[in-house]
């Protein structure tokens, strides 16, 4: 049986992860938003410390609402009662948001994967910035080269001390950033990597416009299902 992670490793990491992103946000990300008028300085998307498994759910970033603008739109400082404000509701969120109900149905419901026996997943999105529409916001990226190289860098750190065993990354473009990440070679017919003993599977969204539709979803979790199996998991 593949050997899971701490809770204790996975807490530290949650810490240090979160520690990096407040230090990235006031010296890179708020720069970054001076110079444009599109992405807005919403407080950042924190990693909500989860129950431990062995796998994840990865998205792009988080979007944002107009109950975002009111509690999130205006901030001089981060300190620990923001932090808990933030946690607080991006707890909130797992419990009501479509995204987080969705996945989860997906994950326990026996059409789909099946596991509701297990802990649920975890869930992790690869940049922190409240921002809806994806075509803008990698603009911004491309803009902010550092800014975006520090987060990458930071998440590879926080995955590789967290050490989840598979990660399956639903956004098309999230998926192409793993890879830049990782220096894995883009291979189109490729939809799963192996490296530093994690197992990345590639998908599409899995709710909004673009969203997989049953027969996608069934596939998808057949093969996370296959891949889990073959590691005792």
């Amino acid at each position: 049986m593949a050997r899971l992670n701490s809770p204790c490793a996975y807490s530290a990491a949650v810490n240090a992860y979160n520690g990096k992103l407040i230090d990235i946000w006031y010296r890179l990300f708020k720069p970054a938003v001076e110079k444009q008028r599109v992405i807005k300085n919403y407080l950042p998307l924190l990693h909500l410390e989860q129950a431990v498994s062995p796998i994840w759910f990865l998205g792009m970033n988080p979007s944002v609402s107009s109950k975002v603008e009111e509690e999130f739109g205006k901030y001089t400082w981060i300190d620990d009662a923001q932090k808990r404000k933030i946690q607080k509701k991006q707890l909130e969120s797992h419990e009501k948001h479509a995204y987080f109900t969705r996945l989860k149905t997906f994950y326990r419901d026996n059409s789909f994967y099946g596991r509701s026996e297990k802990a649920l997943p975890i869930f992790h999105d690869m940049y922190p910035v409240r921002h809806t529409n994806q075509k803008e916001f990698e603009v911004f990226l491309k803009s902010a080269p550092n800014l975006k190289q520090e987060l990458d860098d930071a998440n590879k750190v926080f995955l590789e001390q967290s050490a989840p065993k598979v990660i399956v990354v639903f956004n098309s473009k999230a998926s192409e950033f793993i890879k830049e990440i990782y220096g894995i070679p883009k291979v189109p017919v490729i939809t799963t990597d192996k490296v530093n003993g994690m197992t990345f599977v590639y998908s599409s969204m899995y709710t909004g416009q673009r969203a997989l539709d049953k027969f996608a979803s069934v596939r998808l979790a057949r093969e996370i299902r296959e891949i889990l199996t073959d590691m005792d998991l």
